[in-house]
């Protein structure tokens, strides 16, 4: 398989997750803190503070796999 198509079954494979990740909360207006679930509505405040937190630790992990990734495939 050339580095070419590996790159583009990881984009992907990133943008699955990243809608997982990132758009089923806003969408559901529920997000799971720990074993419990935080509703947008009842607690708004502590609803975006675990979004925020939860996008930024996935934006920067993927930030780190993507150079991982680079580092291997040049």
């Amino acid at each position: 398989m050339n580095p070419r198509a590996i790159n583009y079954l990881l984009v992907g494979v990133w943008l699955l997750v990243a809608v997982v990740v990132i758009a089923y909360p806003l969408r559901t207006g529920k997000i799971r803190v720990g074993l419990d679930p935080v509703s947008r509505t009842s607690a708004p405040i502590a609803f975006w503070r675990a979004y925020i937190i939860s996008t930024a630790l996935f934006l920067a992990l993927s930030v780190a796999a993507g150079v991982f990734v680079r580092s291997i495939l040049q």
